[in-house]
């Protein structure tokens, strides 16, 4: 499932309309019910034990607003604050025409309301809570590089993701029903696409975030981009301080330079350890725990994508070797699985299911070294170019950033199997 771009940190910061009556108490029973939701899980607990050691947090305020921008919620460090889009909120409930003073005063008003707003958001304010906490410890970031760091993210998204494992490790029921295609609400659809494409790589990980901040975004900055910056500032600012006999700018900016200095060595530091403590056990038990799950509810190409991932490259994993065996064995059987599905039932499937199905499956067996079964073979190579012409339709007509790439991927992957040929990979 491809991930959408709702949930992500905001690039430019809205203006927004003056106080309304019930900000403050809806703030505060928002903060309040949020973190009782974060701290049932240890990732939470962990998170809040940063923030209690930081003033700031403590006057820290939970807004609503709408805004045109594709995000679910964001942090402002000026105001110090999080804001929820309404334009989402009215969304999740499938109500229209409200203003924004309304949706406050509803939320503040109605227990139920604003339980189901913190039952399915959630994840997305504590990616939120991270980033409060980040720019409290690293304010240079935000106050000379011009935008967030790149490396932000990195530690935002796994923070969500080991968050989300923990919750639905210990109530799976909405997890579930998300995989039988029983409930999706359009928060749920957000927090799971990230959740759903973990690899036991950690730098393809990575290098989806840096992707699409960088090359579909284009504004976010690395921590060496944020240095360069403010190098080139420090050197313009000297130059201007000698022609016109004035060193205060000067001396300001190597001051800054050097707190960014600092603070890029401490946050390097800091998310190296993160990663390296936290990734080979999670990856591998959130791959385990959804592709089992996505196995029971016949969803197979999940649980292909999550348990055939046990590839060539396993061994630099670093993995517990009866973690890996158990995934290479879970990979196996869903192969099997999913291989005898597509025999029963390819005649009952549409091109967008049937494809899927066989691109899993092909995907799959060449990561794990087994071959494509022969007798889907020919089904295989029938459908691979009416799924090319599916998908080239999708994308021609799609205008949602999120899904035109989503269509785009499969364009590339199906017209390059087509291109190879009958029994060719």
């Amino acid at each position: 499932m491809k991930r959408l771009p709702a949930f992500l940190a905001v690039l430019l910061l809205p203006a927004f309309a003056g106080a309304y009556q019930y900000d403050a108490r809806l703030s505060s029973k928002l903060k309040k019910e949020f973190e009782a939701q974060l701290r049932s899980v240890p990732a939470g607990r962990e998170l809040y034990g940063r923030l209690e050691k930081i003033k700031s947090y403590s006057d820290l305020r939970v807004l609503v607003r709408r805004d045109a921008s594709p995000c679910f919620a964001w942090f402002d460090p000026e105001k110090n604050a999080v804001y929820f889009n309404s334009r989402f909120i009215l969304k999740l409930f499938e109500a229209k025409g409200f203003k924004d003073g309304r949706v406050v005063e509803v939320l503040w008003s109605n227990k139920k309301v604003r339980a189901e707003l913190v039952k399915y958001s959630n994840p997305i304010y504590l990616h939120e809570l991270v980033h409060a906490a980040q720019c409290y410890l690293y304010p240079e970031y935000r106050q000379d590089a011009g935008a967030n760091p790149l490396e932000f993210e990195y530690e935002a998204y796994l923070t969500e993701d080991i968050y989300v494992h923990e919750r639905m490790k210990a109530d799976p029921a909405l997890l579930k029903s998300f995989i039988r295609g029983a409930y999706t609400d359009l928060y749920t659809e957000t927090v799971f696409a990230s959740y759903f494409t973990l690899s036991l790589d950690m730098d393809r990980y990575k290098e989806k975030i840096r992707k699409y901040y960088e090359e579909q975004l284009g504004g976010y900055l690395s921590l060496e981009k944020a240095e360069t910056i403010q190098k080139n500032r420090e050197a313009d600012s000297k130059i201007f301080a000698y022609a016109s006999g004035e060193v205060k700018n000067y001396v300001r900016n190597g001051v800054s330079l050097a707190r960014l200095q600092k603070e890029k060595a401490e946050y390097a530091g800091f998310l190296s350890d993160f990663y390296k403590t936290r990734w080979p056990p999670f990856s591998a038990d959130a791959l385990l725990f959804v592709g089992s799950i996505a196995l029971k509810e016949k969803n197979y190409p999940l649980a292909l994508d999550c348990l055939a991932v046990a590839d060539v490259n396993s061994a630099s994993y670093e993995l517990d070797p009866e973690v890996l065996n158990s995934l290479k064995t879970s990979g196996a059987l869903a192969i099997l699985e999913a291989a005898s599905f597509v025999r029963d039932n390819s005649k009952q499937m549409g091109i967008e299911v049937l494809s899927q199905h066989l691109k899993s499956l092909e995907k799959a067996c060449s990561s794990t070294g087994r071959p494509f079964p022969e007798d889907l073979a020919e089904l295989k190579d029938s459908t691979y170019p009416k799924a090319m012409v599916y998908y080239a339709k999708k994308y021609a007509a799609e205008t949602e950033p999120g899904k035109k790439d989503y269509y785009k991927e499969n364009l590339d992957y199906f017209a390059a199997a087509s291109k190879a040929g009958p029994g060719q990979e």
